[in-house]
């Protein structure tokens, strides 16, 4: 668990450079609590002086001038301090939020296995909006209340120490309550934090998958789970309150207490004139807000410090291994698999022994029944993974020699689920280099895909917005335009995961000259479900239990009655 020394730590990189807007916003706040705890004072004057039987108008006029300058430079200042104070927050936010984001767009694949998207989304949205109350607004309640009470109790100490020692009773009191509510508010904040995770990734799964469950009528079942969760959050939260809350009654009972003994004591035992008297009470009654702010404190405290664990996490995480230092033009060897093996959990193992050669410019395609291999294969050519022994090799160089981003751009990838942004047409064809793809590359690729066959006819044509992972296109041209985005990258490896698997006849037709047009040229792994679509390939992959049994052209497999000739006979 995060402590207070290691909290300041690890927030001080973000506010550093904004140390001297915390100082002006610190002392901003110190004059307006000295103005304000001045009023006492000011007010019993004003009743022993103007309220006496010789009554001055000068002497009204000075005391009522003093008086609104009073409170009217306190709440300038305190202006002054909120907004730069919120400035600074704002800033901090945005700033850790950056660089989360960041860490996540270097975090490997095993991250987002491990991980659901809610979670991940609760800490860039809820978590880190939880610290910066830390950063700013505890700190000057904290200023403003800390000083208050130190000010007003050794003023009311200055009017009379006798009716002053009731408030010694407070401060053992207060400090056992602070204490014994600590842990529970530490403790709901972190069942809080991780629901909220949890009800983000419910309500992603349902947003994106609203069409299942209207055809699977699962929707009470989904309202019960949301309902659950939700729950769940009430409840810990409303401990939470309750504890501060709690908190909040015992001081309040305590200072109600000492404020019925001064006026029981002041108006029989002790000999103190009506202004003195106001005053007295007046400050008295002044401490109960910066007193209860200062119990609440430790509210907000604790939540920013059960966030400040989920952020810092994130933060903290292991970027993607990119030891490589060796930039890589454009890949012209072979790639070959050399005795690699893989495990996902370190235990079963995923790919045993694989040995691998893929020339230059051939097309190879990988086939094998669910959990066989074939994606897990690819994912370690991506450098998605590691393999755990082995090595991949282009012209006899380890890949992992190369930069990772330089080695990247040798490849494109297509997808059977198609991927999309919330961009327009061009967007998507130019993505990841957008500010320097020129238009005509961007048409070349959306010509060669078929693209413009369905381009030419939106409103906009190529800036056209396509919404949320092209919702307003139909799945074949959803596919022509990843295909398009993979011609304009313009990789000498090519990647493809059934690209066709899921379109119509004649959509399929149009997708498939496109692939064929983008294979020329190009080293290109297919990922086969359906094995009709790679019996052009130079070569067949046959892959099972993580192990290549079998491998030649389609007739050479067919021929030997082996696994190939299984599958294919399942399929016809």
């Amino acid at each position: 668990m995060m402590g207070y020394r290691q909290f300041v730590k690890r927030l001080f990189p973000y506010i550093k450079s904004h140390i001297g807007k915390l100082v002006f916003t610190s002392l901003m706040m110190v004059f307006a609590t000295v103005l304000e705890t001045s009023i006492p004072e000011i007010t019993g004057q004003i009743v022993d002086t103007l309220f006496a039987v010789e009554r001055s108008s000068d002497a009204a006029f000075t005391y009522s001038l003093a008086l609104f300058v009073v409170i009217g430079l306190s709440s300038l200042f305190a202006l002054t301090s909120i907004s730069a104070s919120s400035w600074v927050s704002n800033k901090v936010i945005m700033d850790l939020r950056v660089d989360m984001f960041s860490k996540l767009l270097k975090l490997p694949k095993s991250y987002f296995d491990k991980n659901t998207t809610g979670q991940t989304l609760s800490k860039l949205t809820f978590d880190v909006e939880q610290i910066s109350a830390a950063a700013s607004t505890i700190w000057l309640e904290f200023i403003k209340s800390s000083l208050t009470v130190v000010i007003l109790t050794g003023y009311l100490f200055y009017k009379n120490y006798l009716l002053s020692l009731t408030l010694l009773v407070l401060l053992p009191l207060v400090y056992l309550a602070v204490k014994l509510s600590t842990s529970r508010i530490r403790q709901g904040s972190k069942k809080v934090q991780d629901s909220m995770g949890g009800m983000t990734h419910l309500l992603d799964e349902n947003i994106s998958g609203n069409d299942l469950i209207k055809i699977y009528n699962a929707q009470e079942s989904e309202r019960n789970k949301f309902f659950n969760i939700i729950n769940i959050i009430r409840q810990q939260r409303f401990k939470v309150d309750m504890a501060g809350g709690v908190n909040t009654s015992i001081v309040n009972v305590l200072i109600g207490l000492c404020l019925a003994c001064v006026v029981f004591l002041s108006s029989t035992y002790l000999s103190m004139s009506a202004g003195d008297f106001l005053a007295f009470f007046t400050a008295m009654g002044m401490l109960v807000k910066p007193a209860k702010t200062l119990i609440n404190i430790n509210k907000p405290l604790q939540q920013a410090l059960v966030a400040a664990i989920s952020v810092f996490s994130l933060i903290d995480e292991k970027s993607e291994q990119n030891l490589g230092n060796k930039l890589l033009n454009r890949i012209e060897g072979d790639i070959n698999f050399d005795n690699v093996s893989f495990s996902y959990n370190g235990e079963k193992s995923s790919l045993k022994n694989i040995n691998l050669n893929i020339t230059c410019g051939e097309t190879i395609a990988l086939v094998g029944s669910t959990g066989s291999g074939k994606t897990t294969l690819v994912n370690l050519l991506t450098r998605f993974y590691t393999p755990s022994n082995g090595k991949i090799t282009i012209n006899n160089e380890d890949i992992n020699n190369f930069e990772l981003e330089s080695f990247r751009s040798n490849i494109s990838y297509v997808d059977q689920h198609v991927r999309l942004f919330n961009d327009t047409i061009s967007g998507n064809i130019a993505f990841g280099q957008s500010d320097k793809m020129p238009e005509d590359s961007i048409l070349s690729a959306a010509k060669m895909s078929n693209s413009t066959e369905f381009i030419d006819k939106l409103d906009d044509k190529f800036d056209s917005e396509i919404g949320e992972d092209g919702v307003t296109l139909s799945g074949g041209q959803r596919q022509r335009l990843s295909i398009a985005r993979a011609i304009a990258k313009d990789s000498p490896i090519l990647i493809l995961d059934e690209a066709t698997s899921a379109l119509d006849s004649a959509t399929e037709k149009l997708v498939q000259s496109a692939i064929n047009k983008m294979q020329q040229g190009r080293t290109t792994i297919i990922i086969a479900h359906r094995l009709s679509t790679i019996q052009n390939a130079d070569r067949i992959i046959v892959l099972k239990d993580g192990e290549i049994i079998e491998q030649g052209s389609h007739n050479e497999l067919l021929e030997i009655s082996g696994e190939y000739s299984k599958l294919n006979q399942q399929q016809i």
